[in-house]
């Protein structure tokens, strides 16, 4: 005899929908207004942020959602925002006074380092200065030590910025690195991820030991083309802007894809910028010695002549 979806127990299916992942079950929730019903539940998707990200388990953020927002946040953190966000702000320095920052960072689903930390937007100093945030100010080096055997490639990070006043939260961090390099003087390894907005990439970086095996440093920073620091003015109008624009869905990891493409595409941009530069550069520098000797052959002339 054919057994109907519609004859299981609510309660077996409610426990094969807490064991799916986010887009899984948002899937299923537009197959039949049951399952609809079922995860719908704001208990599986406050459960589901928990699990995905351990640092929105933090008392201080709690209080920022109720259970019915769970849902709601996790379709705004969990896609990537718009590269070129549609929707402005209308005052977005006055939106906010706080900027509240998650970080996680897991090593094949394993957690390694999770962190909660609140940003003063409204000083002059910081609207003023080159935007950036530092995770690991103040943490034990015991906390972000990686034991065993680590592959860098595989680390992946959230760093989910959140509005206290708006309640709107975006993840900011491409989740899987978009470049490995090493640091030419000091030898550290510098796991980098990469978000590109407008023209600004916000760049975070993870720095490990030379033997890969500490966590020395997280940070965010926003970088214009030319790779310079972008001030916290700037940097605040375009992630309020990133928080309140369209999101990006696809499946099967094109997001991670299409964040690193957009990347190398940035880097690409930045490399033409500063070859062209230096062709200018070069250019003034040779018309200056040009024109110097010229001048100094007149003066010599003249000299010589009189």
């Amino acid at each position: 005899m054919a057994v109907n979806i519609q004859d299981l127990h609510p309660d077996i299916l409610t426990c094969a929908l807490r064991r799916l992942d986010g887009p899984s079950l948002a899937a299923v929730g537009c197959t039949s207004s049951l399952l609809r019903s079922l995860s719908s539940d704001p208990s599986i998707w406050r459960d589901l942020c928990l699990s995905t990200w351990p640092s929105l388990g933090n008392p201080q953020l709690l209080s920022f959602f109720p259970m019915s927002q769970y849902q709601s946040l996790f379709s705004s953190i969990f896609p990537f925002p718009c590269h070129s966000p549609q929707s402005q702000s209308s005052n977005p320095l006055s939106s906010t006074r706080n900027l509240v920052s998650a970080v996680d960072l897991h090593h094949r689903g394993k957690l390694i380092f999770s962190k909660v930390m609140e940003l003063d937007t409204s000083s002059s100093w910081f609207l003023g200065s080159p935007f950036r945030i530092g995770a690991l100010e103040g943490q034990s080096s015991e906390s972000t030590s990686l034991t065993g055997e680590i592959s860098l490639s595989e680390l992946s990070l959230s760093w989910i910025l959140i509005d206290p006043e708006s309640k709107k939260a975006v993840n900011i961090s491409s989740r899987r690195p978009v470049a490995i390099d090493r640091h030419w003087y000091t030898g550290e390894t510098l796991v980098r991820y990469g978000m590109v907005i407008r023209d600004l990439l916000i760049s975070v970086v993870v720095t490990c030991g030379e033997d890969c095996g500490q966590v020395k440093e997280i940070s965010m920073t926003v970088e214009d083309e030319d790779g310079i620091g972008v001030c916290g003015k700037e940097s605040l109008e375009m992630l309020m802007e990133a928080m309140e624009g369209t999101r990006i869905w696809k499946s099967n990891g094109e997001e991670e894809l299409m964040a690193s493409r957009r990347y190398d595409e940035f880097i690409k941009r930045r490399r033409s910028r500063k070859e062209s530069k230096a062709r200018k550069e070069c250019l003034v520098d040779l018309c200056c010695t040009g024109v110097s000797a010229v001048v100094f052959v007149l003066l010599f002339m003249l000299v010589a002549f009189k």
